[in-house]
């Protein structure tokens, strides 16, 4: 590798019979207007001052020789070099005196006097950005400004530049002048040699440009270094952040690697999970962009359905997304495997049936106001938990419900009788997506669909603080305690297109405009417009007959083939009673929703403090600058910096922080209990099993 001061100008754009290509696996050109008008200012200021200024580090090398073109790829600045040269071209436009123009032509391109046929229409220009910003480039430079794609960046900073250019000429600012401003922008050359490896120097580079993103990170990793990179980048990569969406490829590959690993990997440590995880595969770059593919797909059938999967299937996946469960994607991962393997594990009804399970037990579990916590957890284990017999995959279905049934965690399938109760006496309306959801379910059942896009949800009795008197001489004498009480409730709620315009309304015209036909909500007003009084136990009957709907509409259908998930060897344990767990042998723990299978409480307490760890590092980080002791009545610390300070010499994976060890069962439960109070974690997410 050779390093030394270099020139913008001078050492790359000036120089003829070169090309810089931006390599598939970087970011297309993405510098924002307040980045090109900053570059563009310190360009005018050292014009002015006749001064330097420095932008950067270009980290580049030499890929070929060929027909007198020296072609590079630069691994570092082509966010600077791709900006400079779009500022280049607006000069050109811009310029008055021909010889300005012809002066910048003649560094835009390369040219050979006496070979003219050798340098073809690819390698004429200095500069070959990624696929779909070269096409808008070629174009911008062949001044076919009515095929240019006028939303890329390449379009929006190339004006952007010709009115500032334009701004100077107004000031008296030649474009000779601004050029000169160019010649004086200063950066770090990094020419690699043949034995460096871009991939390890990529990532030691402390960029001033847009940071990368993790999908960035793990595109440049499977890509730089491979000979094939525009086949793969096609065939695999391309595909993929199409079908899940740039925006949502951090969020895609978090899912991935989470479904992967043991534990969970957070963001600013995803990268390096991947990398561990394509190193212990024994992956190729080919066979881990063609893993990333297959689960890309799924991952675009959970966010936006897909026609090769049933209309029923895509309409289920879209309820979860309303319902906002995400977390389930982890686990549905495996399910959709199964559907698409070649053995006929799971077919398209018994799918079906496992997504309405999902969907009803989400809904279940929100409207009770389950703690949602421990779903992510859950769901990365629960493929695992359900189908460690394989033969449980003979009745699908059955052996989900049967587990779900079985759990005895706060993870638990909602009963009906414990369903219908929070349906009808708990705040519905602030759940306001669900709620309409409910609603709307609820009014389209067994007829035609009703769009209810532009309905929104009503209070039958005004949610208003100052009730009228004729409101509050129907409610009664208890008419405050019954407004708190039922306000927000299944009973009182409706849909309707009117809202605003109702508002405070006397119940008698209210009940009157909801019935209007325009709106065409029907089941929801049928045991409204039939009351004459709207207070209390109006409420209460409507709730008791649109909670027996919506128990209807969204059931649970029982397992045919009972499956037992019970070990008669084991008992589940929590934490508040430590001496429990004298004399006893641990077989798994559930944290937040996670079953992590351990030998010991020895292993047990490792495993715990790693995820805790991860939870909210800065607790852990905190006992160990401090040697704080986890129990008062004890002498031990349990985190220290200083292994001196500790039994053994085992760290936290990642870090230097020493952990003690040799603890007995149960000074073990009691330091487990400790650290989740440090941590805000409810002792009920902590169970474990033992015998």
């Amino acid at each position: 590798m050779r390093i030394y001061p270099g020139r913008i100008m001078n050492n790359f754009i000036e120089q003829n019979k070169k090309q810089y290509a931006i390599p598939v696996y970087q970011r297309n050109y993405e510098w924002a207007k307040d980045q090109c008008e900053k570059l563009f200012q310190d360009i005018i200021v050292a014009a002015h001052r006749g001064r330097e200024h420095f932008c950067g580090s270009v980290v580049y090398s030499l890929v070929k020789y060929e027909n007198t073109i020296n072609y590079y790829i630069i691994i570092d600045g082509q966010q600077r070099m791709t900006t400079v040269y779009l500022l280049l071209k607006a000069m050109l436009d811009m310029a008055k005196d021909p010889s300005e123009k012809n002066s910048i032509q003649q560094v835009l391109v390369n040219h050979d006097t006496f070979r003219p046929y050798s340098i073809d229409v690819a390698s004429k220009l200095k500069l070959k950005p990624v696929k779909s910003d070269n096409n808008q480039l070629l174009l911008l430079m062949d001044n076919k400004l009515d095929q240019v794609d006028k939303a890329s960046g390449i379009w929006h900073n190339y004006e952007l530049f010709c009115q500032l250019v334009r701004e100077q000429q107004e000031k008296g600012v030649t474009v000779a002048q601004i050029y000169y401003g160019l010649q004086q922008l200063t950066c770090v050359d990094i020419a690699l040699e043949p034995e460096d490896s871009a991939q390890e120097i990529f990532e030691r580079i402390n960029s001033t440009g847009v940071p990368l993103s993790l999908a960035d990170k793990i595109r440049n990793f499977v890509l730089m270094v491979d000979v094939d990179q525009e086949r793969l980048y096609e065939e695999y990569w391309l595909p993929a952040e199409n079908a899940v969406s740039r925006e949502n490829m951090t969020a895609f590959f978090l899912d991935f690697l989470n479904m992967k690993i043991d534990g969970f990997a957070r963001e600013d440590m995803a990268y390096d999970v991947f990398k561990r995880v394509y190193t212990e595969g024994g992956y190729t770059n080919q066979s881990m962009l063609e893993e990333i593919l297959h689960y890309a797909r799924f991952y675009k059938a959970f966010l936006y359905g897909d026609s090769k999967y049933s209309p029923r299937i895509n309409e289920l996946l879209a309820d979860l997304q309303k319902l906002k469960q995400t977390t389930i994607f982890l686990f549905l991962f495996h399910v959709f495997d199964d559907y698409e393997s070649d053995e006929g594990i799971l077919d398209g009804p018994e799918l079906e049936r496992v997504l309405e399970f999902l969907r009803n037990y989400s809904i279940r579990r929100i409207i009770c106001e389950v703690n949602s916590n421990s779903l992510r957890g859950l769901y990365k284990t629960l493929y695992a938990r359900v189908f460690g017999q394989p033969q449980n995959k003979q009745h699908y279905y059955d052996a989900i419900v049967s587990f779900f049934m079985q759990l005895t965690s706060r993870d638990a399938l909602p009963g009906d009788d414990a369903f219908r109760l929070a349906l009808e006496q708990n705040n519905l309306y602030r759940k306001n997506a669900l709620c309409k959801y409910l609603l709307t379910s609820i009014e389209n059942q067994g007829k035609e669909r009703l769009i209810t896009e532009n309905l929104t949800i009503e209070h039958i009795l005004p949610q208003n603080s100052n009730l009228s008197s004729a409101w509050q001489r129907m409610l009664g004498d208890d008419w405050q305690a019954d407004r708190d009480k039922y306000l927000h409730t299944l009973g009182n709620l409706t849909l309707t297109g009117y809202n605003s315009e109702l508002g405070d309304m006397p119940f008698p015209e209210k009940k009157e405009r909801l019935a209007e036909v325009r709106t065409k909500v029907v089941t929801l007003y049928e045991d409204v417009r039939s009351q004459d009084l709207w207070n209390a136990a109006a409420i209460q009957m409507r709730a008791k007959r649109l909670s027996g709907l919506v128990l209807d509409i969204f059931p649970i259908i029982p397992p045919v083939t009972q499956i037992s998930f019970a070990d008669p060897r084991y008992q589940e344990y929590t934490c508040d009673d430590p001496k429990l767990a004298t004399y006893k042998i641990p077989n798994y723990f559930i944290l937040e929703g996670e079953r992590v299978n351990c030998s010991s409480f020895a292993d047990m307490l490792k495993l715990v403090v790693a995820r805790l760890y991860a939870h909210k590092s800065s607790v852990i980080e905190h006992m160990a600058r401090n040697n704080e002791r986890p129990l008062e009545w004890s002498q031990s610390i349990m985190f220290s910096y200083d292994a001196s300070n500790i039994n053994g010499d085992y760290k936290i994976s990642g870090t230097d922080i020493y952990e003690n060890t040799g603890f007995s069962a149960f000074h073990i439960l009691s330091i487990i209990q400790a650290l989740l109070d440090r941590c805000d974690i409810d002792h009920s997410d902590f169970v474990y099993s033992a015998r």
